[in-house]
């Protein structure tokens, strides 16, 4: 009996954590990747808002489990100069073959405050994967979620890419090659699938 009695209430434990869980999707109108690439004669970035995604999380109980996978058309970017657009999609991100960038996060390690609260800024550090140019890295991205009483999400971070570790051969403008390291930026608005208040 005293089994039974444990095993229901682990039951309904479980459930009462799934039912809390909310499910968001990246809208991509309201949303934009920017990478920066400097050099000592060249500096430019390029940004895209062919991005598309969704998470689902527990907005009271983290740090925790996230099931997280954001893409970006690579193919996309735009640096303001055609013929640099091209460069860099068939020589360098060579999309023909890596269209797609993919970010897989599957938990948060880090929250302050640990929840997401409506009006209030939340820090999170997610743990995942970055799968570039074919190449697949773990990464830690530190990001800042604001949340709206419509039950919108504001996204906001950065992080940095190296070209060499995602095998991208880094670009030469007049005799001066691109840094290695590159920065990644993100504006990113997820509203909640169910269209409710978290």
């Amino acid at each position: 009996m005293r089994t039974m009695t444990m095993l229901l209430l682990m039951l309904a434990f479980a459930a009462t954590a799934l039912a809390a869980e909310v499910k968001y999707v990246i809208e991509p109108a309201e949303s934009a990747i920017i990478f920066e690439s400097k050099a000592p004669l060249e500096s430019f970035e390029g940004k895209t808002s062919a991005v598309s995604g969704h998470f689902t999380i527990n907005p009271e109980a983290l740090p925790g489990p996230v099931d997280l996978e954001i893409q970006v058309q690579l193919a996309s970017f735009d640096t303001g100069v055609g013929k640099r657009n091209r460069h860099m999609r068939e020589n360098h991100f060579e999309t023909g073959k890596f269209p797609v960038a993919t970010f897989v996060a599957e938990a948060v390690t880090r929250a302050e405050p640990s929840s997401l609260d409506t009006g209030r800024t939340t820090r999170l550090t997610l743990r995942g994967t970055l799968d570039l140019h074919g190449v697949r890295r773990p990464m830690s991205c530190d990001i800042q979620i604001e949340t709206t009483r419509a039950g919108t999400l504001r996204i906001q971070g950065e992080f940095p890419v190296s070209l060499k570790e995602h095998a991208i051969k880094r670009p030469k403008f007049l005799v001066m090659k691109l840094a290695d390291e590159q920065k990644v930026r993100f504006v990113l608005t997820a509203r909640s699938a169910s269209g409710g208040t978290p």
